[in-house]
């Protein structure tokens, strides 16, 4: 069998198609190295000519937390857009690929790319997701000049000086937690295991790295929102932020970014996901209306 050839799941998918009467339509497709996808569609009129490919945000199914993808992409497809939510190698329903490449990740979105121009003729992407999604689509952006935008959610961001005075001003100024940090330090006691932080579980360039990509993307004309929630503040905590981290580049029309701290970082409060969809359907039709 050819697996770069969309063929569609046996009915028990998880995912089945929608009535076309709610304006958007889906496709369960395998494809790639059998990765496992699905493209939501408008239904009763012809796509824009920009699809948006979403990618795992970590561990999580295609879905997306607590279904965030599902609903993107459904609200995104009744404005007119595809929109592919697909789970990556050993993700979901897509088995462990079975070739080591160093640029797998690549060789996946290109695949993907490849089925939404055969299976819907869009030949421009924006790629996007949340956490490890958005960490994905900066790296792998760069190298592929199809890719016209990027939806970058609590993604890339370093703690600027800005961010470490923010962080740290409040705490020296409230004296029970002064004392609190000054009896830690006073009173001996086991130290304990070291927790899991930001800089273990992310895949960031150097911050150099990363505003060289933005420069490049920039006089390539992609455009790109950095949209970041109160659910990173450990390393993002202000609307400005993104200017400290990664310099004048964010004053290219071509940047957005928001900072949003009532937010949680998978969206889960009804009305906080309302907002979201409203902000990506307006940057989309601002920055892709054809």
């Amino acid at each position: 069998m050819n697996l770069h050839a969309a063929v569609p799941l046996p009915a028990a998918a998880h995912d089945t198609s929608a009535p076309s009467d709610r304006g958007y339509e889906e496709r369960v497709h395998r494809f790639g190295d059998g990765l496992v996808g699905v493209a939501t569609l408008p239904a009763g009129r012809a796509p824009r000519a920009t699809a948006l490919i979403l990618l795992n945000a970590g561990l999580v199914h295609r879905m997306g937390p607590f279904r965030l993808y599902v609903q993107m992409a459904r609200r995104l497809a009744a404005e007119g857009y595809v929109v592919l939510r697909f789970d990556q190698s050993g993700l979901g329903d897509s088995p462990l690929s079975s070739q080591h490449s160093d640029n797998r990740k690549r060789d996946e979105v290109r695949a993907a790319m490849a089925l939404l121009e055969r299976e819907a003729g869009v030949r421009r992407f924006v790629l996007g997701g949340i956490c490890s999604g958005a960490d994905d689509s900066f790296n792998i952006a760069p190298l592929e000049p199809r890719v016209a935008g990027l939806v970058l959610l609590d993604g890339v961001s370093y703690r600027t000086r800005g961010h470490k005075l923010r962080h740290y001003l409040p705490r020296l100024l409230n004296p029970l937690r002064v004392l609190r940090a000054l009896w830690r330090r006073l009173v001996p006691r086991r130290e304990p295991p070291r927790a899991v932080g930001n800089d273990d579980l992310r895949d960031f360039p150097t911050r150099d790295e990363a505003s060289r990509r933005l420069l490049a993307l920039d006089a390539r004309g992609c455009q790109v929102l950095l949209l970041y929630t109160g659910g990173v503040a450990s390393y993002h905590n202000h609307r400005r932020q993104a200017l400290e981290a990664f310099g004048p580049v964010m004053r290219s029309s071509n940047m957005a970014t928001e900072y949003w701290p009532e937010c949680d970082h998978t969206f889960y409060v009804r009305r906080h996901r309302e907002k979201l969809f409203a902000c990506l359907q307006d940057w989309m039709q601002a920055r892709f209306p054809d």
